[in-house]
């Protein structure tokens, strides 16, 4: 009985010796990495009275200079149906940007938090905005600037990482006066070579 004990007892120790501790954060990947997320995207005040939720989808790609900023580029695109006075009716358009971006963030074991901002261009497929005022005759491209957060979870595998975010973006040129705004909210997985 002595013995039993002792070998249950020797079993622990070494279990215990060969486990991480709890509270020791677990190493992320750092370098190149590229993401690919989907969301939606919902214009605010006049721009949202004329254009309805619609879906979005970006890849971003950069590189994790420390532990705690990254520096990268990103392209998505989201798709809305124009929802101005008919004619005409059920018209849709689409909205492109290409930026470069800032991320500063943190790892508390398996969980991150980020902030992050961005500036680029964006372009508007169709004229329908027009009707509205939103547009000016002939305008599809404006000057884009964004900022945001959120959080992602690191897979066993420290490679890889699933995060939930949320982005506010203003494009100064198109508006009745006043420039319209977007937000979008986006799930993503991130590779980290």
């Amino acid at each position: 009985m002595a013995s039993m004990r002792r070998i249950v007892g020797a079993v622990a120790v070494l279990a215990a010796l060969s486990a991480p501790a709890l509270g020791e954060a677990r190493r992320a990947s750092k370098g190149p990495y590229a993401e690919a997320g989907i969301g939606a995207t919902q214009f605010l005040g006049t721009g949202g009275e004329y254009s309805a939720l619609g879906p979005s989808f970006a890849i971003r790609i950069g590189y994790d200079l420390f532990s705690f900023l990254s520096l990268g580029a990103r392209i998505d695109t989201s798709m809305h149906e124009a929802t101005v006075p008919p004619p005409p009716e059920g018209e849709y358009f689409q909205l492109y940007t290409g930026a470069a971006e800032a991320r500063l963030g943190f790892n508390v074991w398996h969980l991150g938090v980020f902030a992050d901002a961005g500036v680029g261009g964006s372009y508007m497929s169709t004229n329908i905005l027009e009707k509205v005022d939103i547009l000016e005759p002939g305008e599809k491209f404006t000057l884009m600037f964004s900022g945001g957060g959120g959080m992602e979870y690191q897979l066993q595998n420290r490679h890889y990482a699933f995060g939930l975010a949320g982005m506010w973006s203003t494009y100064p040129s198109f508006g009745d006066g006043t420039p319209i705004s977007a937000i979008t909210a986006r799930a993503y997985l991130r590779y980290t070579y």
